[in-house]
């Protein structure tokens, strides 16, 4: 991807295209707080603001599956 893309704005509904989901799956990964999970965003307005390098580092994630679950657990009790 173009480096200046990564520094590109866009709104919930611009968010919603890019990634091929509804808007208001868009509402439900949005985050004022960096999260695993979660898409990192900010509220201007009564609008949210999301940078496009958010939505790149939000699908690079690895996802936490079961196993990485249980061995986190067991490194805190253990």
């Amino acid at each position: 991807m173009p480096e200046e893309n990564k520094d590109e704005i866009l709104t919930i509904k611009q968010t919603a295209d890019l990634l091929q989901v509804s808007t208001w799956t868009v509402y439900e990964l949005v985050s004022k707080e960096r999260v695993p999970g979660k898409i990192f965003a900010k509220k201007v307005g009564r609008s949210w603001r999301i940078m496009r390098k958010e939505i790149d580092n939000f699908l690079s994630e690895e996802p936490q599956g079961f196993d990485q679950l249980s061995l986190n657990q067991s490194r805190k009790t253990g």
